[in-house]
C-alpha cells in the first residue's frame, strides 16, 4: 500500500467541446496530460505519485459525451462521460441490456455511482475495472477521437497490457456502442471483494449466454474476468467449451477449468494467485448458470 499525500501542483483545463480537449492533447504526452473524468482512480493515482501531471484537461464540461441513446439498428450508443448514476436510471438500459445495470448498481455507493463514469472505468486500463467485462461480454466496440479523426474497434482489443490501453496520446474514448440483444440472450455479473465500504473486486465474472430454445442448449456463450490477469479479458477458450451443447454440471466443470487456465491472476496484498483461481473457478460455473436461468426465463415467458 502507498500513503496518500497532497495534490501535487497542475494547471486545470476545462474545454467545452470534443474539439478543444483534441487540440489541447495534440502533440503531448500521456506522462504530461491526464484526462479527468469523474476521478475517482486518477485523483488516487495522483495523491500516490502515481501520475504528476503538469495539466489536468477535465472533462465534465464536455456535454457532447453525456448521452445514452438507442440508435436505428436497435444497439445502444453511450458517451463516455455517462455516470453510472445516469446509466442506472436510464429507461433503455432497465429494459434491453439489464446486465449494464446489474453490474452498475454492484460499483461503489451512491456517492461514487454519482461522479463515476462509463468511459473513465474504461479508460483507466484497471484489471479490477468492472464495466469492462460487462460490455466485453455484450459485444461492445468503442470510439476513439483525434484531431485526426475517429477510429471504431472492439472493447476486447483495447487492452494491451497492465495498465495500458491502445489508444495513442492524442486519442480521447468518446463512445461505447453495443450491438442488439440477442435473441435468447441474458446476462449476469458476479464479483467477489473483501468488504462493501472498499469495494475493490478480487475477482469479476460476466458471462452471457445465448440460448438456442429448439435444441435447449448454448447458442452462444461469452465470458469476460475482472482481476483474472494483468488486464481485463474474454476467456475464449472457456466459451468454446459449451457452445452447442446442453446445460449439465460435467460441461460447467470443464468450462471452469479451462477459464482458469486462461487466467493469469496476480498476487497482491487483497489475495493471492491461488485463491483467486479458487474464485474464478467458482464464479464461472454460477455466472453461467445464472445467465442461463435468465435465459431461459425470458424464453419462457414470451407469448
Amino acid at each position: 500500500m502507498t500513503y496518500l499525500k497532497r495534490l501535487p501542483r497542475f494547471e486545470y483545463l476545462g474545454p467545452q467541446s470534443l474539439a478543444e480537449v483534441c487540440g489541447m492533447i495534440a502533440g503531448t504526452s500521456r506522462d504530461e496530460v491526464m484526462l479527468l473524468a469523474g476521478g475517482t482512480d486518477a485523483i488516487l493515482q495522483m495523491r500516490r505519485r502515481e501520475r504528476v501531471p503538469r495539466r489536468v484537461i477535465g472533462l465534465k464540461g464536455v456535454a457532447e459525451l453525456d448521452f445514452v441513446r438507442e440508435q436505428a439498428d436497435g444497439g445502444l450508443a453511450i458517451g463516455a462521460m455517462t455516470t453510472l448514476r445516469t446509466l442506472l436510471a436510464s429507461p433503455v438500459v432497465g429494459r434491453r441490456y439489464d446486465l449494464l445495470r446489474e453490474t452498475a448498481a454492484q460499483i461503489g455507493g451512491n456517492e461514487l455511482r454519482n461522479v463515476a463514469t462509463v468511459g473513465g472505468n474504461i479508460a483507466g486500463a484497471l484489471p479490477c475495472a468492472d464495466m469492462s467485462p460487462a460490455l466485453m461480454t455484450l459485444g461492445a466496440r468503442i470510439r476513439l477521437s483525434s484531431g485526426r479523426g475517429d477510429r471504431w474497434l472492439p472493447l476486447e482489443e483495447f487492452f494491451p497490457e497492465f495498465g495500458r490501453t491502445v489508444a495513442a496520446d492524442d486519442e480521447v474514448l468518446a463512445e461505447i456502442s453495443l450491438p442488439p440483444p440477442a435473441s435468447g440472450g441474458a446476462g449476469t455479473y458476479l464479483k467477489f471483494h473483501d468488504r462493501h465500504s472498499m469495494d475493490m473486486t478480487v475477482v469479476g465474472v460476466s458471462a452471457y449466454v445465448v440460448r438456442d430454445e429448439r435444441s435447449r442448449t448454448f447458442g452462444d456463450l461469452r465470458l469476460a474476468y475482472a482481476n483474472g490477469a494483468p488486464t481485463v479479458f474474454r476467456a475464449k477458450r472457456a466459451e468454446a467449451v459449451l457452445r452447442g451443447r446442453a446445460l449439465t454440471e460435467e460441461g460447467l466443470e470443464e468450462a471452469a477449468e479451462t477459464a482458469c487456465a486462461e487466467s493469469s491472476p496476480r498476487t497482491s496484498w487483497r489475495a493471492n494467485g491461488e485463491y483467486r483461481l479458487e474464485l474464478i473457478r467458482a464464479l464461472t460455473k454460477s455466472a453461467i448458470r445464472q445467465a442461463w436461468e435468465k435465459a431461459s426465463s425470458r424464453q419462457e415467458a414470451r407469448p
